[in-house]
This record gives structure tokens, C-alpha cells and sequence, in this order.
């Protein structure tokens, strides 16, 4: 007959203190929910962290978890084992998530998924609501993510010498400035004429925003858009490395990392914009 001890369940890397897997996915979520916005929490911690088992928590159920949940190599593995891995570490359980997360690469984009600016500019004059043709304008023009529209900390901004507006903390990468590019799409947009569509946008979160987004400018017959709301801010980020905004600064108004920046948006470039980038460097050097 077997006997239970201590060293062996210390030893398979279970929790001594006799708490389950669902035990700790609860503990864990009631700290992670204070930490991150509602989206975030509800999109990538939820449901997997109320997933876990009743059973012991150890590295062989967490690793056995994944991989059952999801197949390598996609979007959703990567998440799992994003979430998993705080989690063990929350727990003090040592996990190695290197065999079973897999590779995943998001669809890199494509310069026919992203509008040119005289697209935008033709999309944007035949919107008829107000509302909506106001938040098409800035979306394209500063390169905000959907609802960041409704996250501005002050839209007098819009108006001053440079157009900076600041986003606010609420949104999904907290607080940063943005400048508007190209300027002149400001006065073109009639961008300093605020006119918020009407919609119910306190009490919801950034998702549910993006959501209702996407759903009025793409779904509604005398507004509807032939592509993501979210298009635009690709194209801004595109038309920022046309212009020769520093990767770094451009990063820095969009609110994400260099690396990210540079991965997502320059596979993007299309060979005319790769021509007037070269165009604008020799511009440059033969005026040094």
C-alpha cells in the first residue's frame, strides 16, 4: 500500500497548502482584475483562469491544461500560456511553457487591407451622420485606436497651434500624447467641430467602445465604411514612416512598443510609399 507524503507532493510541484487549481485561478483573478482594465480582464484572464480543474495545482496539470484548450502555434495557445504562466508564478509554482507554446506569427498586413489617404479622404466625405464622419476624421487623423475616440482628456486640443490631444489612463496602454498626421487633415475634417455621435459610451469599456465602433461606421447603411475602423490606424501608422517620424516617436504617440510598431505596420509599406520615403532621405542628404 502506498503512503502519502509531503516530500512527494513537494517534489511533483503541488501546492502544499492542499489548494486547488480552481482554488488558485480564483485567488489570482480577484488581484489580476484590480490590475488591468475590464477588456483585458474579461478577453484574456476570465475564462481561462475559471477554467481550471478542481484538481491539484501542478506543472503537469497546467501544461496538460493548454494543451487541451488550444493548438500550438496559434493566438490562442499564446494566450493561454501568457495567462497559465502568471499564474503559476502568482502561485510560486515553477512552470516551463517552452515545449507546448508553440510559434505563433499574427497574418502580417497587407498594403491592399490598409486605405490610402485619398481613400480616406473620399470614405470620409461620403459619411452622413455628423457623429460618425467627426470620430472617421480622428481616427485617421491621429491614429487612435476605436474607442480612444472617446478617451480624449481634453478636445480643446484639437484647436490649439500644434492639434496635440492627450489620451487618457483609461485606455488600453494608459496615458500619451498624440499629434495629428497629416496636420492638414484637422481643417479638412472639420476636426476642431466636436460632435460626439449618439451613443451611451459611460459605464462601457474600452471593448464594448471599439465594439459599437465597428458596428455603427461598418454596419449602418448611410455610413458604412469598406474596411475596419481599425484600417485607419494602420494607415496613420504607415503614412508616420512616409512622413519620417522616427520609429521610436511614432511608437511612442500610438502607444505600443518599438518592436511592434516596426513588425505590425512596415510589412505595409507599398512600393510607392517605399519611393517617396527614398525620395524624401535624398531630399534630406543633399541638403545637409
Amino acid at each position: 500500500m502506498e503512503r502519502f507524503t509531503w516530500a512527494d507532493w513537494e517534489k511533483g510541484g503541488g501546492s502544499p497548502d492542499g489548494k486547488s487549481a480552481a482554488d488558485w485561478g480564483k485567488e489570482y483573478a480577484a488581484v489580476k482584475v484590480a490590475t488591468v482594465q475590464p477588456s483585458t480582464y474579461r478577453t484574456n484572464y476570465q475564462e481561462r483562469l475559471e477554467s481550471l480543474p478542481d484538481k491539484p495545482l501542478t506543472e503537469e496539470l497546467l501544461l496538460s491544461h493548454v494543451q487541451q484548450r488550444s493548438k500550438i502555434n496559434t493566438k490562442g495557445r499564446r494566450d493561454d500560456c501568457i495567462a497559465f504562466r502568471q499564474l503559476a508564478k502568482f502561485a510560486g509554482l515553477t512552470v516551463d511553457f517552452s515545449g507546448v507554446k508553440g510559434r505563433y506569427e499574427p497574418k502580417p498586413l497587407s498594403p491592399d487591407d490598409v486605405p490610402s489617404d485619398s481613400e480616406i479622404e473620399v470614405i470620409w466625405a461620403a459619411i452622413v451622420n455628423p457623429g460618425w464622419k467627426w470620430v472617421y476624421g480622428m481616427l485617421a487623423t491621429y491614429g487612435l485606436r476605436p474607442h480612444e475616440v472617446f478617451r480624449i482628456a481634453n478636445t480643446k486640443g484639437i484647436a490649439t497651434d500644434t492639434g496635440k490631444i492627450s489620451i487618457l489612463d483609461d485606455s488600453k496602454t494608459g496615458r500619451r500624447d498624440v499629434w495629428p498626421l497629416p496636420d492638414r487633415w484637422r481643417s479638412q475634417f472639420n476636426l476642431t467641430d466636436v460632435v460626439f455621435p449618439k451613443i451611451r459610451f459611460e459605464g462601457r469599456d474600452n471593448q464594448q467602445l471599439g465594439e459599437r465602433v465597428g458596428a455603427n461606421l461598418c454596419g449602418s447603411k448611410d455610413r458604412k465604411i469598406p474596411h475596419r475602423p481599425y484600417a485607419l490606424r494602420q494607415a496613420w501608422a504607415i503614412r508616420s514612416a512616409v512622413m519620417g517620424v522616427p520609429d521610436s516617436i511614432a511608437a511612442r504617440w500610438m502607444g505600443h512598443s518599438v518592436a511592434v510598431h516596426a513588425k505590425t505596420y512596415h510589412a505595409a509599406i507599398s512600393q510607392l510609399q517605399h519611393e517617396a520615403i527614398w525620395r524624401r532621405a535624398n531630399q534630406l542628404g543633399n541638403s545637409i
